[in-house]
């Protein structure tokens, strides 16, 4: 996999499925451009409706299963980057906030200070 352009977003996402797919509290994730990204190899996916009524997609290793990327068809324009696939090297990532904390289990410890949403960050007007 590699990435030409930038990381628009970085957050935490406690959702119910994105605990599934993780094994944990909450899943990492950076979003950049789709049209950035490349996946060398074949990939497998598997779609399901969100919460938010749109199609979430899951793009994985047909070989081993590990998940590489994501994508809502609320925002196709963004592929969602699971940054446990980048080892060690992550020392870039720097969530700014954690959706769906509705759903977010107290044994998860997450910074005090990081903003947090109930479902989606919250739209504000100019």
């Amino acid at each position: 996999m590699t990435v030409n352009g930038i990381v628009h977003v970085m957050l935490l996402c406690a959702c119910e499925e994105c605990q599934k797919a993780t094994g944990a509290g909450h899943s990492a994730a950076a979003f950049v451009d789709a049209e950035d990204l490349t996946v060398t190899g074949a990939t497998k996916s598997y779609s399901r409706p969100a919460d938010s009524g749109a199609i979430f997609t899951r793009y994985f290793c047909p070989e081993c299963g590990t998940p590489i990327y994501g994508q809502s068809s609320r925002a196709p324009r963004f592929a969602m980057l699971q940054v446990g696939l980048f080892g060690a090297q992550t020392d870039w990532f720097k969530p700014n906030q954690l959706i769906f904390a509705r759903s977010h289990r107290q044994w998860d410890d997450i910074a005090d200070d990081l903003p947090q949403h109930r479902t989606y960050r919250e739209k504000t007007t100019p």
